[in-house]
């Protein structure tokens, strides 16, 4: 990989006194993301200063601020041709701060802070006491002023106990990309609620992490293996249907990241049932008697469960819907790369939506007629809204008085409103009965109140009401 998992260039601007590890660190980051399949270019200030070659640049304060914005520029000619540069830098000044962040693209700033004595204690290069002894002129910190950044996205402490340089670049790639380096890349959990359409994005990320080394359970029949992987040490992608209660510990882990798909519960019931009927396990009931009686059963608890998941709303956890999914899938494929910490190139992305699209899976084209494909993975087109060419009112209804809870907190239904919708003319059946009583109680309330002017009970409204509204009980 030539360039970053979004192609947007990016600017990791190191800062610190001479001698304070800017250098060491750089190097360690750029040999992670070179891990991660990145190719950083590192800006040292001294190699550009020594590559320039500029006899008329000194270590005076005029000299040093045209090299730093020397250095600026180029960082910034780099970064928008999608190049992730680092920059272990003095360069300090606030102009130059200040100009960075103006012009820099994805700019992070990092300071590292050494304290004076320290700074003194290492010398490494024998600068600082050289310059004790009147030797060399225009030091920082001794002769020469500095400006130390006033809001630096990160400062890396590198004083005593100090910390292995990887462990300081994996501080500042967190940080500055939420990014993992490969002992600390986190287990990927993918939760979705059965014929939710999972099949449209679990082979393309299964594949894809498979390729990053992760060992894969990409069926949720293996859930039951998932702990003992575990203990493998290492990373883990798994496809699961259970619920919640399974992974409790794991989700207040840092090193998770969860995943959790929603669709329609309407799409997802008739889905279901169509994959019933199409293995002949129906019985010889129609799909809209077997979407009745699973109403009445509750559906396996499946919208329960799903529930739960749903309801998640902590950083380690990612909603997404069948429906946004559907709609750009690669778009999507980046975004799980941020949230996982793992780049991902264009290319690839690419190359794997095509590989695992419905239509070079199945073999034609949506629209056309055809069964459903199975591999692995259960192959459908997919399609939003297909409930509506199965449910009638009194389904609707039902659908609505179980399970309409969840369409309005999933955000696919406000009201009930879309129920009513479906909702054939109804007309007073059998002899009567129902009139009657309405009729009966109006009688009983005017005697009762014994007046002459006319009742408040208006029967023909309320009998208008009751089957214009969204009834308690199914009086189909």
């Amino acid at each position: 990989m030539t360039e970053n998992a979004n192609n947007e260039g990016r600017v990791l601007w190191i800062t610190g006194l001479s001698g304070s590890g800017k250098s060491t660190i750089a190097a360690a980051a750029a040999e992670q993301l070179r891990a991660h399949g990145e190719r950083p270019v590192v800006l040292d200030g001294d190699a550009v200063r020594a590559a320039i070659a500029d006899s008329k640049t000194g270590h005076d304060v005029t000299s040093r601020l045209a090299n730093a914005y020397r250095i600026s520029r180029l960082a910034q000619l780099l970064a928008e041709q999608g190049q992730t540069v680092i920059v272990p830098t003095m360069s300090l000044f606030h102009e130059i701060h200040e100009w960075n962040r103006a012009h820099l693209p994805n700019y992070f700033e990092t300071w590292v802070d050494v304290d004076w004595a320290e700074l003194c204690e290492r010398d490494a290069r024998g600068l600082y006491s050289r310059a004790a002894r009147g030797e060399v002129k225009n030091v920082a910190g001794f002769d020469l002023e500095y400006d130390r950044p006033a809001q630096p996205d990160l400062v890396l402490n590198n004083n005593p106990p100090l910390r292995p340089a990887t462990e300081l670049a994996n501080e500042l790639l967190r940080s500055a990309l939420g990014l993992h380096s490969l002992s600390q890349r986190p287990h990927v959990v993918f939760y979705n609620l059965p014929n939710a359409g999972a099949s449209a994005i679990v082979p393309i990320l299964e594949e894809w992490l498979q390729q990053e080394g992760y060992a894969t359970l990409a069926s949720p029949a293996e859930t039951f293996r998932f702990h003992g992987e575990m203990e493998k040490n290492e990373s883990i992608f798994h496809w699961t249907h259970d619920p919640l209660e399974t992974f409790t510990n794991e989700l207040e882990r840092d090193d998770f990241r969860f995943i959790c798909l929603t669709r329609d519960p309407r799409d997802v019931m008739i889905s279901n049932l169509k994959d019933v009927t199409h293995q002949g396990n129906n019985k010889g009931n129609s799909i809209l008697q077997l979407c009745r009686n699973s109403i009445q059963s509750g559906f396996n608890q499946w919208f329960d469960q799903a529930h739960a998941w749903r309801a998640l709303k902590q950083s380690n956890v990612m909603q997404i819907s069948f429906e946004e999914m559907k709609q750009n899938i690669p778009a999507l494929i980046g975004c799980l790369s941020d949230f996982i910490g793992i780049p991902v190139d264009t290319k690839t992305i690419g190359e794997l939506c095509k590989k695992y699209s419905f239509e070079k899976v199945a073999g034609r084209q949506r629209g056309e007629q055809g069964e459903t494909v199975r591999t692995q993975y259960m192959f459908r087109k997919g399609t939003s809204g297909d409930w509506a060419n199965y449910f009638d009112g009194p389904t609707a209804r039902q659908f609505h008085r179980r399970f309409g809870r969840y369409l309005r907190a999933w955000s696919y239904e406000p009201n009930g409103l879309w129920a009513k919708k479906h909702t054939l003319e109804q007309k007073p059946k059998g002899n009567g009965q129902l009139f009657a009583s309405l009729l009966h109680l109006q009688q009983m309330t005017d005697k009762y109140n014994k007046s002459s002017h006319p009742s408040r009970f208006n029967h023909e409204q309320q009998i208008k009401n009751l089957f214009q509204s969204n009834p308690r009980i199914d009086l189909n």
